[in-house]
């Protein structure tokens, strides 16, 4: 109510601000522009001391880029786009997103062109998706396909007299024998090898479609622009301040001062401009908030009251209390969790779980997977009501694992000897020292089923699926692409991004949306914990002082791409 009425004292202010917008549109308004597809995006933001430390520009948001690639589709009279492409140094899921995104614009009718100054498969891929596309004479590519060439350290640890006991539920749980190995398991193989083959089809899919490349060519470690360029790969040799500074001339050739451009340049500005300029309503309404929350990386064994934020790491206390927030807070209507997880802690998984399911029952919750979700991450995934990703999604390892590591005979080189005093039935699980006793063996492969039974009733409530189907078939630690688990049932979809957000927005019944992107707090202690691997300090130490700061709030957004500011309406 109060918002109508605001709206409808400051109309004449708010009409003359329109007039004003309207007039520098035209002055303003351009047919191509320029973008820089950056080689990074954040999940976090800086805290002002490490704002100061380390004063580099800060990377955007990539829903914030996404949004921002779809409102240019939207902007009248637009006729082309040039592309810069950075080498990316994120995953297949950021990039499939941005090749969804770029594909949208050439169906719209308007013109792409990329340039790419070199890189791997994913800087290709990205280029590819270009009607035409550009490189320097001098360039060269070094593209790897889906391949691994993982570490065993079996051999090393029976050297050193360091011995490792697994316990896991299944035989495609995978995670210790790294350890206790020399090589893969016969079933672990195989599943690494479906996975990696899934991969080269969805990429070979991916280069035919955009620009019939055959991906053959890309088995070869090194491409020159020149080869590119022979087979058709890439249109025309330009060098990059040349494709910079010449993009509104006709095949970024500018030969005399006196050529006039073939298009006209709209800027950042102008396209903020046009967008404030379209979403003006005599009254303002409020819009449905669909706050996107990061849940990224390994899922912390920590239950104690600290709630700060950790970087790359999903820390209990503090999701539970976002999530706590979300779900008081009436002005948001939905969540995704942009799930990028390889899982961690079974307890801590279930107790999160817990907690994103009194969320899902207050209001609608999905789950997009942007590059992994394995075992504790598709754990969090079962308790929403729906899970997306994308083809490329690394899925699945359902199933439990635990290890301990047996010291004795590293000590014994050493001549250093413990004593077991009032040991009891099973306290040699938490010794390092010496073998198990058979009881506690028992013990210990109790725990890991009992583990594995309650994470796959969460994944049967989740998936209806069956106790039988699914330790048949995707149980037991096995990975799969998205695509693969998509079709299996255990993902809703594999669309990108924006279309899960439209789909959200017709759930609503809204015309438009306010996504907000909740980024965690980039503190000093995370930049030294980046540093230096390892360090550990106090609660109680003296820059934590100066680190301390307002309590963020849960609904802050930052815009930090110059194109998405202020586009987060949809």
């Amino acid at each position: 109510m109060f918002r109508i009425l605001f709206s409808l004292v400051f109309l004449p202010i708010r009409i003359l601000f329109q007039g004003f917008r309207i007039l520098s549109w035209i002055i303003r308004k351009g047919d191509h522009f320029y973008l820089e597809i950056p080689s990074s995006f954040s999940f976090d933001k800086k805290s002002f001391f490490v704002r100061l430390l380390v004063p580099k520009e800060e990377d955007p948001f990539l829903v914030d880029f996404l949004l921002g690639l779809k409102a240019l589709t939207k902007v009248p009279g637009l006729k082309k786009v040039s592309f810069h492409i950075s080498n990316p140094e994120y995953g297949f899921g950021e990039v499939w997103n941005i090749c969804e995104t770029i594909q949208t614009l050439n169906e719209k009718g308007i013109e792409t062109s990329g340039f790419c100054l070199g890189g791997g498969t994913k800087a290709l891929l990205l280029l590819s998706q270009c009607k035409y596309r550009y490189s320097s004479s001098a360039s060269e590519f070094f593209p790897i396909l889906p391949s691994a060439e993982p570490y065993f350290f079996g051999g090393t640890a029976k050297k050193f007299g360091v011995s490792v006991e697994a316990y896991a539920s299944g035989a495609f749980k995978s995670f210790g024998e790294t350890f206790q190995r020399t090589s893969f398991s016969g079933p672990a193989r195989k599943n690494l090898e479906a996975l990696l083959t899934d991969y080269k089809e969805l990429l070979s899919k991916g280069f035919k479609n955009s620009s019939n490349l055959d991906l053959k060519v890309l088995e070869e470690p090194i491409l020159s622009s020149e080869k590119l360029k022979k087979i058709g790969f890439i249109t025309e040799f330009v060098e990059e301040d040349e494709f910079e500074e010449n993009y509104l001339f006709e095949n970024y050739k500018k030969e005399k001062e006196t050529d006039k451009p073939k298009y006209k340049k709209l800027s950042p500005k102008g396209f903020r401009l046009y967008h404030k300029k379209s979403n003006f309503s005599i009254i303002s309404k409020s819009v449905p908030i669909v706050a996107v929350l990061p849940i990224q990386g390994n899922i912390l064994p920590d239950l104690g009251r600290e709630e700060d934020f950790r970087s790359r790491q999903v820390s209990f206390r503090y999701y539970q209390e976002i999530f706590k927030d979300l779900k008081e807070d009436p002005k948001v209507a939905a969540v995704v969790l942009e799930m990028n997880s390889p899982g961690g802690s079974a307890l801590v998984s279930e107790l999160l779980y817990r907690e994103i399911k009194k969320l899902s029952e207050k209001k609608p919750v999905i789950t997009y997977v942007l590059n992994v979700a394995a075992s504790g991450g598709y754990y969090l995934s079962c308790a929403t009501q729906k899970i997306h990703g994308t083809p490329y999604s690394i899925v699945g390892s359902i199933g439990a694992v635990m290890m301990r590591f047996e010291l004795k005979k590293l000590y014994d080189k050493f001549g250093v000897q413990k004593e077991r005093i009032g040991f009891y039935p099973h306290r040699d699980i938490l010794s390092e020292y010496g073998k198990l006793s058979p009881k506690s063996e028992q013990f210990l492969r109790k725990e890991v089923l009992r583990s594995r039974d309650l994470f796959y009733n969460r994944v049967i409530e989740s998936r209806k699926t069956s106790f039988q189907e699914l330790e048949k078939n995707y149980g037991e630690g096995r990975i799969f692409s998205g695509e693969t688990f998509r079709k299996s049932g255990f993902l809703d979809s594999c669309d990108s991004f924006l279309d899960i957000l439209q789909n959200l927005k017709t759930e609503l019944k809204s015309k438009k949306i306010d996504v907000r992107y909740l980024p965690g707090t980039y503190s000093w202690k995370d930049l030294v914990q980046d540093l230096k691997p390892g360090v550990q300090f106090s609660k109680f130490s003296f820059f934590s002082k100066l680190n301390a700061e307002k309590k963020q709030n849960p609904l802050e957004v930052l815009h930090l791409s110059e194109i998405a500011n202020e586009l987060s309406n949809i």
